[in-house]
């Protein structure tokens, strides 16, 4: 494949041509190696841009190991492609399906220090574990990279640090109202976020959390104080609805139901983009009749479909959650 020549020679101007040709930004080599791949192994962050800006595709995998382009360029080091991948789509902590490796792990295991800096400045978590149970800080303290292991170290205590600055979500997650109260008229910003580190309150909003846990007075002083209750929250990127809806917590539903003419409220019915969840499909999954009920209450659409293809009725009778069944079909 002439492209793929071009990239191994590093000739730029014969790449940019064959490209105009409609030569195969996607292709692969007889090993399974895209025009990508490669380029990002070559540490060419020109190469790199070139092959991206006319579609190349950043979360593609080699079939042998399961490695993407974001893999060859943590084992090139070279911090320029590393953020020309992770601008445009890669996700930084995939894990290769045989090793089980993220990108800052083959940065680790390749001693290119600069690299590792650059994935944990993206949002690398160093507490992700390959098919051994390594962590990259494993992974450097085990190969004498004591350099490469400082600078993880520092990270960690950086992360920890982070966390213990969101006191507004600590409050709310512990059901503390006057806590709350004290740091919202102090001025603490309502809508701060818990950093993304590899714990189950990642990305969590103050209100977020406390509709998870069941506060229903602090969703209401935080609503009252300005909270952007409409914007998702979690990993999951789920709303209100649907952290409430996932514990069973009926009240927190039914106060949000309740506002919706004073303020802006989550959408009811939105679905998870990772299963295509609704509120009430969360709420049937976990056997929350009470919080069925509630979202019936407040307008839920039954006739949504997960991305498995599923109606909220299908999914008690799926589960044999009879009287939720029972109850779904009298609402239909």
């Amino acid at each position: 494949m002439e492209l793929l020549s071009a990239i191994r020679a590093g000739d730029l101007a014969r790449a940019e041509s064959l490209i105009r040709s409609a030569s195969g930004v996607n292709d692969r080599d007889a090993e399974g190696f895209t025009p990508l791949m490669i380029a990002a192994g070559l540490g060419q962050p020109q190469m790199v841009e070139l092959l991206l800006a006319a579609g190349a595709d950043a979360l593609l995998l080699e079939p042998r190991m399961g490695a993407a382009a974001l893999h060859k360029a943590a084992q090139s080091g070279d911090a320029a492609v590393i953020v020309l991948l992770l601008e445009n789509g890669a996700f930084v902590d995939l894990q290769s399906p045989i090793l089980g490796h993220t990108a800052l792990m083959d940065a680790v295991l390749h001693k290119q220090e600069g690299g590792v800096r650059t994935l944990l400045a993206y949002g690398a978590r160093p507490g992700v574990r390959n098919h051994w149970g390594q962590t990259a800080l494993d992974l450097a303290e085990s190969d004498g990279l004591e350099a490469i292991a400082r600078v993880i170290r520092d990270k960690v205590h950086a992360d920890e640090n982070l966390v213990r600055q969101c006191g507004l979500v600590i409050a709310a997650k512990a059901g503390d109202y006057e806590g709350v109260k004290r740091l919202i008229s102090a001025g603490i910003d309502v809508d701060q976020r818990m950093p993304i580190i590899g714990t189950p309150d990642d990305d969590y909003t103050p209100v977020g959390i406390a509709a998870r846990e069941g506060h229903t007075a602090i969703v209401d002083l935080l609503r009252q104080s300005g909270a952007d209750i409409e914007q998702p929250v979690g990993l999951m990127k789920g709303t209100l609805y649907h952290e409430a809806a996932y514990f069973g917590h009926a009240n927190v539903i039914e106060m949000l139901a309740s506002t919706r003419s004073e303020t802006p409220t989550p959408r009811v019915d939105a679905q998870g983009p990772y299963n295509g969840l609704t509120a009430i499909h969360d709420a049937v999954w976990h056997g929350h009749l009470n919080a069925v009920r509630s979202l019936i209450a407040a307008g839920a659409r039954l006739d949504l479909e997960s991305h498995a293809g599923l109606k909220p009725s299908q999914l008690a009778l799926l589960y044999g959650y009879d009287d939720i069944a029972s109850f779904l079909a009298e609402s239909e």
